[in-house]
């Protein structure tokens, strides 16, 4: 039979683990940063003074944990984490957590007092700190050790206070101190640090110049991954977005005011905001995109003839008809989409050939294309050893300039001036003799080919092959004439202007008329066909702009 002196021994073993005389112990040591994790300021130091109090008091080190960089504010460190989860699987077997100072331990404040509460409580394990010295099997050494994490935690708040004050009065100079963005590198020269555009920005500036003049983000994408930066669309917006890139800074800090920056510029402000508008115009209609690129395939490629801007697109949800619209405020010009596709539709039948010509179209094209390339290879290699040797001197006084820091801004000013535009106009030039494509043969055979069908073509198309389709026939894109309810364009891919061409000098030989018009091979009669000829439009000129012809979106 129990006797009340059973429950007084049961009493006893429930509270073993708190009243034993267990001295094993886990070591913790941390710093705050990396640089003092990289440089050992303070971890060896910390581990050798704990392994001295250690042996003086006979407490024997079961493991260690730390020894790295993690930051006490928070008590989600990944060491300190691993230590807890060790105390816990081996309760019984630990009775001290032995750190330098209580501020290695947390400086969570009350998040402190309740972690070493609850080691003390429920696990019998004592937090001590061997340059700060507190018996807390006492409630006065628990009060002790507890006033010294609520003090850790208020010098953290203070210093993180001063570290606020002196970014934001960074921020205030337009001195960017956190992380640059990408595209760009931090860069330290004699004690000076300043942020510069990498190799990678450079391929994002194109990126702003493509999504200037009407790019989809699908094929910027794609350019970029192929120019090997990897890209996604959600940070290609954030990209977009952020004016950064055009010399700004903005950050919370700033409180909602933007400063110009002392940082190297991307892009220039009027890109910038050329880009954002766009941005803003093509999502503000409640909308997924995909949708509205589905039903508005010619978004961005119409264009307003009274103002020049580009047409939108959007929905009636009432009614579920889609419109384009220019994005002028108050222009007005609305248009069903389903009669802006009929119009497109109707502009594509005037470039359809009939069967009975295709064998004397590729005979004339080929003289045109042999014509144009005979005197330019030459000239071609010429002008790219140019283009080579200033791109260059270009990088060459960009690392004397902003890495090296020996040549002085005015000098490279004037130089990269210089440099830039001997290279604009060598690419001018370059464009003239280059030839676009390496097989013309193939190229006339399958613009040949689309031209039998390029209204059945464009319209059984999915988005990304009618927006290709469009932009290879009208490299320009087409303006809506309003007025005459017509579509019109200042440029068109010669090598499709060609066929209506002739097909109608073809059409004039089956009827018996001939003479030298009757052959558009340059080396019959070169009269309005200059290379630098004017832009082709409305109905259409015999003059023909051959830069464009045979472009490489004909090779697929």
């Amino acid at each position: 039979m129990k006797t009340i002196a059973d429950f007084g021994k049961y009493a006893k073993r429930r509270n073993r683990v708190a009243s034993s005389d267990l001295k094993t112990a886990v070591v913790y040591t941390r710093v705050s940063s990396k640089e003092q994790a990289d440089n050992n300021l303070s971890l060896e130091f910390q581990r050798k003074t704990i392994e001295e109090y250690a042996q003086r008091s006979g407490i024997k080190i079961e493991s260690y944990f730390g020894g790295t960089y993690e930051s006490a504010k928070s008590d989600g460190r990944k060491e300190f984490n691993r230590m807890l989860d060790f105390i816990k699987r081996n309760k019984g077997k630990v009775s001290h957590v032995l750190v330098y100072t209580l501020d290695r331990f947390s400086r969570t404040g009350g998040g402190a007092i309740k972690i070493a509460e609850e080691l003390r409580e429920k696990y019998g394990v004592t937090v001590f700190a061997v340059t700060q010295p507190a018996d807390t099997s006492n409630p006065s050494g628990v009060l002790q050790q507890s006033i010294h994490f609520i003090f850790s935690q208020y010098d953290n708040q203070l210093r993180k206070q001063r570290a606020v004050a002196g970014m934001k009065e960074k921020y205030e100079k337009g001195i960017w101190v956190t992380k640059a963005p990408m595209g760009y590198d931090i860069v330290r020269t004699n004690g000076e640090r300043k942020i510069v555009v990498n190799a990678i920005g450079k391929k994002l500036r194109k990126a702003f110049i493509w999504k200037s003049e009407g790019m989809k983000n699908d094929e910027i994408i794609g350019k970029l991954n192929a120019m090997g930066v990897q890209m996604y669309k959600q940070q290609m917006t954030k990209v977009f977005k952020n004016p950064f890139y055009c010399g700004l800074i903005a950050n919370a800090m700033l409180n909602g005011r933007v400063i110009e920056g002392n940082h190297e510029k991307l892009i220039s402000k009027e890109i910038f905001f050329k880009v954002n508008e766009i941005h803003e115009q093509s999502s503000g209609y409640g909308v997924s995109h995909k949708r509205e690129r589905d039903a508005v395939p010619l978004k961005v490629f119409i264009n307003c003839d009274e103002c020049s801007q580009p047409f939108t697109g959007y929905v009636v949800k009432a009614k579920g008809l889609w419109y384009y619209k220019c994005r002028t405020n108050g222009c007005k010009c609305n248009k069903s989409a389903k009669h802006m596709h009929k119009l497109f539709g109707e502009l594509l039948e005037r470039y359809t050939i009939k069967d009975q010509y295709i064998e004397a179209l590729k005979q004339n094209m080929l003289e045109v294309w042999n014509e144009i390339n005979k005197d330019n290879i030459e000239q071609e290699q010429l002008y790219r050893k140019q283009l080579t040797e200033v791109n260059a001197s270009l990088d060459t006084i960009e690392d004397k300039h902003y890495v090296k820091e020996t040549m002085s801004e005015e000098v490279f000013i004037r130089l990269s001036s210089k440099y830039k535009e001997e290279r604009k106009k060598i690419v001018e030039e370059l464009e003239k003799v280059t030839p676009k494509i390496s097989n013309p043969y193939e190229a006339i055979d399958k613009a040949i080919g689309m031209s039998l069908e390029l209204a059945p073509r464009w319209h059984s198309a999915d988005i990304k092959d009618k927006e290709k389709f469009q932009k290879l026939l009208f490299p320009d894109g087409i303006v809506y004439d309003r007025k005459n309810d017509a579509f019109r364009t200042d440029r068109i891919n010669v090598i499709f202007l060609l066929l209506p061409e002739l097909q109608s000098i073809s059409a004039n030989n089956e009827k018996g008329q001939t003479g030298k018009s009757t052959s558009l091979s340059l080396s019959a009669d070169r009269t309005g066909l200059e290379p630098a000829t004017s832009a082709v439009t409305g109905r259409h000129s015999n003059q023909l702009n051959y830069r464009s012809l045979f472009p490489l979106g004909l090779q697929r």
